[in-house]
């Protein structure tokens, strides 16, 4: 039910965005067309994290499985972020379980309508490179690797997108979060996956304690 809110929702994004389309896409064929080649290079994926967060302890209250009838949203209506009118030559597409899965900057996109819309990609999808900023987390005598609500597991061929461990703790969320009422109590929901707002290293960091079913 949710998973059709946030299509339909996308649906009236890209109807509301697409009178002004053309001329946004003028103006990026403008600013384009002064970039030079060395600028258009791929650096965007990277083969090695560039932080590293080291899980000391578990959290104080892991839910583990938690039905979906069992959590409120703050919000009735789901966030849509991020809708592209045109695929560009520099996103990969990558297939899993014979779907299209558009691939740029750590970011998935699936294709709607001519269209692409940011998606969460599903566990079991494969990548070569990590994308440039991902952090690695040591946890569980285990590294796992995280980057905009993704978590990555390496393997022989490259990466592999995981269900994170309870316990594993990350700097940031996607915008798309969604904010969740259980028992009374707050928590961050991305992907089927609840955080719960902690510190670290002096800072707000956000920590797996457990998964929507």
């Amino acid at each position: 039910m949710r998973t059709n809110i946030i299509l339909l929702t996308a649906a009236l994004v890209i109807a509301s965005v697409s009178v002004n389309a053309q001329s946004r896409n003028d103006k990026n064929s403008n600013r384009s067309s002064k970039q030079t080649t060395n600028t258009r290079k791929s650096s965007t994926e990277s083969a090695t994290s560039s932080r590293t967060i080291t899980v000391q302890s578990q959290p104080a209250k892991a839910l583990n499985q938690v039905s979906r009838s069992q959590v409120s949203y703050k919000k009735t209506t789901p966030k849509v972020v991020a809708v592209r009118t045109q695929n560009r030559s520099n996103m990969k597409t990558v297939k899993h379980n014979n779907k299209d899965f558009y691939y740029e900057s750590g970011i998935y996109y699936r294709k709607y309508n001519d269209n692409y819309i940011k998606v969460a990609p599903p566990v079991g999808l494969s990548i070569q490179l990590l994308p440039q900023g991902s952090v690695r987390i040591a946890i569980n005598n285990r590294n796992v690797f995280y980057f905009e609500g993704v978590f990555y597991q390496q393997s022989n061929n490259g990466y592999v997108v995981e269900t994170p461990p309870v316990g594993a703790i990350v700097d940031a969320l996607p915008a798309d979060y969604e904010r969740v009422e259980l028992n009374g109590l707050l928590y961050y929901e991305y992907n089927g996956i609840l955080y719960s707002r902690v510190r670290y290293d002096s800072d707000r960091a956000y920590q797996v304690v457990g998964y929507l079913e």
